[in-house]
């Protein structure tokens, strides 16, 4: 898990780079969908990985008689074919050029590292500072644009981590936008999680199994997803 989550970050790291320093790259638009192309086949392991750590606590710190019959089996299942069917896919995306093409750009890179246009680094900041804050304030409590924000919060992030050794105002922002990230970070897993219980308890009920357990996780969901939705429309 941590391999695929450090490789993510890694990914991230690059593509916010390029984008905030756009000028400094050739064929930047090409090589972020390469890198992109990536980061989604290995997203699908991690959000399996964070699905187990959200949910099975939760099942587990339930009383006996709100789990009936095979609730646990069901779920544990559930979970593992999910990320089996990851790695599946990983393995696939391994083969397709897009793929090939991104490991043989970050080799390049890592023989010659490109260098960085000069630019108003603290004005780059703020930029990416006002662009989150902007798409929280419109997303409504949208959940699909606080999504967006979250990326842009990302970008911040990356962005204020390359300059903190020579810009004196990173540091103020890189710990403003590691705390926006969690926030957000939190309302995007609540998402992923009820939509992976939605389609488990339509399985279960397919199946004849009781979908009690999964409601109670749904409902526990639904309640991080409200909580930290509200938390992030406080944010700014």
């Amino acid at each position: 898990m941590e391999v695929v989550h450090d490789t993510r970050t890694s990914l991230r790291r690059v593509r916010a780079t390029m984008r905030t320093f756009a000028g400094s790259f050739a064929a930047a638009e090409t090589v972020d969908e390469d890198l992109r192309f990536v980061a989604v086949a290995l997203g699908a392991v991690r959000d399996a990985d964070v699905l187990a750590e959200a949910l099975l606590p939760d099942l587990e710190a339930m009383p006996e008689e709100l789990v009936p019959g095979p609730a646990r089996g069901d779920l544990h299942d559930a979970l593992a074919a999910r990320r089996r069917d990851a790695l599946e896919s990983v393995g696939r995306a391994r083969m397709a050029p897009p793929w090939n093409r991104a490991v043989a750009q970050l080799t390049a890179w890592r023989d010659a590292p490109p260098v960085l246009a000069p630019q108003d680094h603290a004005r780059t900041l703020m930029k990416a500072r006002r662009r989150v804050r902007r798409r929280i304030q419109n997303s409504g409590g949208d959940p699909f644009s606080l999504h967006s924000a979250r990326k842009a919060s990302k970008r911040w992030r990356y962005a204020a981590e390359l300059l903190v050794e020579v810009e004196p105002v990173a540091g103020m922002h890189l710990e403003r936008a590691m705390e926006v990230q969690r926030v957000l970070g939190q309302v995007q897993d609540a998402v992923i999680a009820l939509e992976f219980l939605r389609e488990h308890a339509d399985l279960g009920a397919r199946s004849g199994h009781n979908a009690f357990s999964t409601g109670l996780l749904f409902a526990r969901a639904q309640q991080r997803l409200e909580s930290s939705t509200q938390q992030a429309l406080g944010l700014f």
